[in-house]
């Protein structure tokens, strides 16, 4: 009897150990996600803000300009696909938390439909069947506050189906200090790479904006 309570006091235990390192690994990969997100937004913000400004500077000169529009519109593409990367890996990651919360639900659920069964077949509805119940339910609160924790998360960026939400483009706050080019050498590199000169063969988007 003593190996039976400890037996079925233990899967339950083990099981919300379980549920919230899932809920703990799944809830900081997104916001890491998140993070790394906001920091590229920041870096495009600079580097974009740095090339408006030479627009201004050399715009009488047509060659330049146009060149400046072609390494604007090649950024910008660069920009996107990896900010959309971001928010893929973000649906991806909340997608498999949450089927693994579920599994380890269902897994929790199926265990407490055994203890009860078990305990209501040798017992009877008797006063210990009802603490049983409750100590059962109990163990609940912590898978809703769980799928409640991630949906917090997550529902301001994702969709009503569960896809990526349509990245927002709203530039709210830019700097009005521009540093020296060598200062942000490395954003030339990450969004206006030289092997991407000439792969548009001189076709030039005419609106760098979209």
């Amino acid at each position: 009897m003593m190996w039976k309570n400890l037996v079925d006091a233990g899967i339950p235990f083990f099981l919300l150990i379980a549920l919230g390192f899932v809920l703990y690994r799944g809830f900081k990969k997104n916001q890491t996600l998140l993070s790394e997100r906001g920091e590229l937004l920041k870096r495009y913000l600079l580097f974009r803000g740095d090339k408006q400004v030479r627009l201004k500077v050399y715009g009488e000169d047509e060659n330049v300009y146009q060149e400046l529009l072609k390494t604007l519109s090649v950024s910008w593409k660069n920009f996107k696909k990896s900010y959309d990367q971001y928010f893929f890996s973000f649906s991806q990651n909340t997608a498999k938390t949450k089927l693994s919360l579920q599994i380890l639900t269902l897994v929790l659920f199926v265990n407490s439909v055994r203890v009860l069964v078990i305990e209501g077949l040798s017992s009877g509805l008797h006063a210990r069947f009802f603490y049983l119940v409750v100590r059962e339910l109990s163990g609940y609160i912590l898978v809703i506050l769980s799928f409640l924790l991630l949906r917090t998360q997550t529902q301001r960026f994702l969709s009503v189906k569960g896809g990526a939400i349509k990245m927002d483009r709203e530039i709210l706050f830019f700097p009005n200090n521009i540093s020296a080019e060598g200062e942000h050498e490395g954003l030339y590199n990450e969004f206006d790479p030289l092997e991407a000169i000439g792969v548009e063969n001189g076709k030039k988007d005419q609106n760098p904006h979209q």
